[in-house]
């Protein structure tokens, strides 16, 4: 029995149907055809559901925050949906994916009876709204930009490690956020509102970027070798971007091995040493393979497909992880890491 089913029994009368349309969903991205990061994504937003799941059927939890909590689980798993509609294009799933397992990372915290009120509102409000937006499958590359932001933050806000001024003034900035991206989704908002919508919410997402960078900063540089985060930068990245982006980029550091079936996706990352990291992919017929890859090369091609100005918004404080890297490549190698140590 999986902790999902252990949760059915206990959970409100009205979440069992939707706890039956999350296991459909784990089930459905078992198939074959669904990358990696797609199923990881699916399986870890689901246990963090389980924590919402636990607190609506636990007495003690207050019952509006219940009620609020049974909406949200409503919204999310109606977004992971997503996930297995062949209908809706693969990197728009994978994107969609994507933001629901950082959105759900906040659900520890917004359970949390220790977390204050408005932060919790304001969670609570960032996590249905970007469940609703995602799950809509439709948004242009901008707003899936804005999106994956704004779940990232969320995310890293929510994190212990963030301290407590980071985190309330991170945490306002992307409800604001949320806020005008419920504007641009009204379908009652003219042109000139979703046009003005979008602008504010590319100014607003200028200045995220700085408060993430900013509190990452105050967290200081991650200490450890080399190759630890060189696997930490990587498998942020590979994480965060397009498959088809990673694939054109990195075409000229695969394996031999690897050429006849070509890669449909870079996965993650495990440190070798401090020269090699082992990289997994998924070749086009499916088959999970590994292999040995120079970091230096790595880095030096991922520093061109993720610059220095887009690294905060697309991976959160994982970016000091890239800095750090370039640093000991910059000082110990002599290689120059593109625009990351500007």
């Amino acid at each position: 029995m999986t902790l999902l089913d252990e949760t059915k029994g206990d959970v409100p009368e009205e979440l069992a149907p939707t706890v039956d349309e999350l296991a459909t969903t784990l089930e459905a991205v078992k198939a074959p055809g669904t990358s990696l990061r797609d199923r990881q994504g699916v399986i870890e937003s689901v246990r963090h559901l389980t924590t919402a799941l636990t607190a609506t059927g636990d007495d003690s939890t207050p019952p509006k925050l219940r009620e609020q909590l049974t909406a949200l689980v409503e919204q999310v798993s109606s977004a992971l949906k997503v996930g297995y509609d062949s209908q809706v294009p693969s990197e728009t799933r994978s994107s969609v994916l994507l933001v629901m397992k950082r959105t759900t990372a906040a659900l520890d915290m917004i359970c949390d009876p220790q977390t204050p009120a408005e932060l919790q509102g304001q969670l609570m409000s960032i996590s249905g709204g970007l469940a609703d937006s995602a799950g809509a499958g439709h948004q242009t590359d901008q707003i899936h930009w804005f999106e994956k932001q704004m779940s990232i933050a969320q995310a890293d806000a929510a994190a212990p490690e963030m301290s407590p001024e980071n985190r309330e003034e991170l945490v306002q900035t992307v409800y604001e956020q949320n806020e005008t991206l419920k504007v641009f989704n009204d379908p009652k908002s003219s042109p000139a509102d979703r046009a003005a919508a979008e602008n504010d919410m590319r100014d607003r997402s200028a200045r995220m970027s700085d408060q993430q960078e900013n509190a990452a900063s105050d967290q200081g540089r991650p200490e450890g070798p080399l190759g630890k985060a060189a696997e930490i930068c990587t498998s942020a990245i590979f994480e965060s971007t397009e498959q088809h982006k990673l694939t054109q980029g990195l075409t000229d550091l695969v394996p031999d091995s690897w050429g006849p079936e070509g890669v449909k996706d870079f996965w993650k990352t495990k440190e070798k040493s401090d020269v090699v990291l082992d990289v997994l992919a998924e070749l086009g017929n499916n088959e999970n393979v590994r292999a040995p890859i120079k970091i230096a090369p790595l880095i030096t091609e991922l520093a061109k497909i993720v610059p220095r100005s887009d690294l905060w918004p697309a991976i959160g404080t994982r970016a000091s992880y890239c800095q750090s890297t370039a640093v000991y490549l910059d000082e110990d190698y002599g290689v120059s890491v593109g625009t990351w140590l500007e």
